[in-house]
């Protein structure tokens, strides 16, 4: 969201207007300082909207202050166009504005090559291993993508190559990953684990493939920020224009 004077706060452009230097600068900062407000505001949001949500969430906001010649401040979603994770805006922009959630990395590696239906989605099943935030580990998801080959590199120990020492691993965890595409003896598409119980084995979904459903808008992120900015800018601005002419009447 962005924190202008012009959009924001009309009504406080005539004072800037009228004490010049000292009220563009009063501006900026107290636009700065309401900025500062709003991002612990929105990640309060956050933990009502989202079941435990993790610190990666929590942290995935960032600001731009506000300037003498730019009497603008933003708050607004990391697109961490540097970072392994998956950018904030992607996931979170859907439940702001409510439509379909965009693919994840696993998903459109099983997708690319034909092991899910296009358009579809991975939801966790009974086999997933959650962690404390009830995400699905990332150890699982390296382990599946490895043994399905759909990931370079090294991977997870258990890649599943087909030489010797590959298999020799897998029977040594007695897990093994599957993906069906299409209903097969009773089984949904989706993910599968495998895992031998005693002198027999069990099958258990890790991930259902279904169809991408919209999401409805749950994170009220401008509303949190929009009254949080009302609320905070009024106290912000009349003390920092206090200070600049107390301080302009020193020189």
């Amino acid at each position: 969201m962005r924190i202008s004077i012009e959009h924001n706060f009309p009504n406080v452009a005539a004072n800037i207007r009228e004490f010049g230097r000292q009220g563009e600068y009063a501006a900026a900062v107290a636009l700065t300082r309401t900025a500062q407000d709003v991002q612990p505001a929105i990640k309060k949001e956050m933990t009502r909207a989202f079941d435990r949500p993790t610190n990666y969430t929590l942290n995935s906001t960032f600001l731009k202050r506000a300037t003498r010649g730019n009497l603008e401040a933003r708050v607004w979603l990391k697109d961490n166009p540097s970072s392994k994770g998956t950018p904030a805006d992607r996931y979170l922009a859907p439940q702001i504005f409510g439509g379909e959630r965009r693919q994840k990395g696993m998903e459109r590696l099983l997708q690319s090559s034909r092991l899910m239906p296009a358009g579809w989605v991975a939801v966790p099943a009974v086999g997933a291993q959650l962690d404390a935030n009830g995400n699905v580990k990332r150890s699982q998801i390296i382990q599946i993508l490895s043994q399905l080959k759909l990931q370079r590199g090294a991977g997870y120990e258990s890649r599943a190559s087909g030489s010797a020492a590959s298999n020799r691993t897998i029977t040594r965890q007695g897990v093994t990953y599957f993906a069906l595409a299409q209903p097969r003896r009773g089984l949904q598409p989706g993910v599968y684990m495998k895992k031998k119980v005693g002198m027999g084995t069990t099958v258990k979904p890790v991930f259902i493939f279904a169809r991408r459903a919209n999401y409805r808008p749950i994170f009220k992120f401008f509303e949190v920020g929009d009254a949080t900015a009302r609320a905070r800018f009024p106290g912000h601005f009349n003390a920092e224009l206090t200070k600049a002419l107390a301080t302009a009447r020193r020189r």
